[in-house]
């Protein structure tokens, strides 16, 4: 696969997308979602240098599964990119060109088969590359503000929410590395406006909240089926080439579950309770000039 010229990876990059396909969800309700990783420090050659990104996604997916689009590695880490969509065409001038916008962007025609409409992408990034501002018209911020061992969120309109060190939100889980399973909760919630993160180590059964990130208003339903929401999870190591792009060794991915309501509309039952019951009226006589 010929991948567009920003992204170099060496020959032994290791790099996939899957998708939770047997169930798809309703995003007017909470989907709440977890998985564990764990990434042996025995893994890391170089903990300043090393490069690996996960990342976990809710999508609105349109055609049938075998045709979905993977995405793009490297510092995409599963994005479809915006010029470059593996399953769209151009539209060719007389010339055989592709038809360019004032701006100079190719007019693409995507087909109807392609992944589409993605809802969210919450990122683990340990050169921080996945927030950057690419060609494209592509969002993001600049290189002075790349971080590493970030989480990085991007929303429906591909915009950076959030951006920050992991040092900044645990002292905890300052980093990716763990040489014990670590369990990763999201519970997207509120009609699409918040995300919650927890998390837990292997040696406890009790949450820790991460971050709570206030979403923006979701693009107008016309442009997605969110009935029609699926669940996935993208990595990339390394995410790109040069003297310090260092490749993780062992990544290990562990009890994907997702949870949340499946179909149209959710069913309602109208509970009729019965009436309180409330004692007659009495009425009482008043007796009076009664001496003892």
């Amino acid at each position: 696969m010929a991948f567009p010229s920003d992204i170099s990876l060496p020959a032994n990059a290791r790099y996939y997308t899957f998708i939770e396909t047997k169930k798809q969800f309703n995003a007017n309700y909470d989907i709440t979602w977890s998985f564990q990783y764990k990434l042996p420090s025995t893994s890391i050659p170089d903990s300043q240098n090393y490069q690996l990104g996960f990342s976990t996604f809710l999508a609105n997916l349109t055609g049938a599964p075998e045709t979905w689009n993977p995405g793009l590695p490297g510092q995409y880490l599963g994005d479809r990119d915006p010029a470059f969509v593996l399953s769209a065409s151009c539209l060719l001038t007389e010339a055989a060109g592709c038809l360019q916008a004032e701006d100079a962007e190719n007019i693409l025609i995507e087909s109807p088969y392609s992944g589409t409409g993605m809802l969210l992408k919450v990122a683990f990034d340990s050169t921080g590359l996945y927030a950057i501002t690419g060609r494209d018209s592509r969002p993001g911020v600049d290189w002075s503000e790349v971080a590493r061992q970030s989480l990085v969120i991007r929303e429906a309109n591909a915009a950076v929410r959030t951006n920050v060190p992991l040092s900044s939100l645990s002292t905890s889980f300052s980093t990716l590395s763990t040489d014990t399973y670590r369990t990763l909760r999201f519970r997207y919630a509120n009609l699409g406006r918040q995300i919650h993160i927890d998390f837990r180590d292997d040696s406890t059964t009790t949450y820790t909240a991460l971050t709570t990130i206030h979403l923006s208003r979701r693009q107008p339903t016309d442009q997605f089926n969110l009935s029609s929401v699926f669940c996935g999870f993208s990595l990339s190591t390394p995410i790109s080439t040069g003297s310090d792009s260092l490749s993780a060794k062992d990544f290990f991915l562990r009890d994907f579950h997702v949870e949340g309501f499946e179909g149209e509309q959710l069913p309602t039952e109208t509970v009729v309770t019965p009436g309180l019951s409330a004692n007659p009226n009495i009425t009482y006589t008043t007796v009076t000039n009664i001496t003892a």
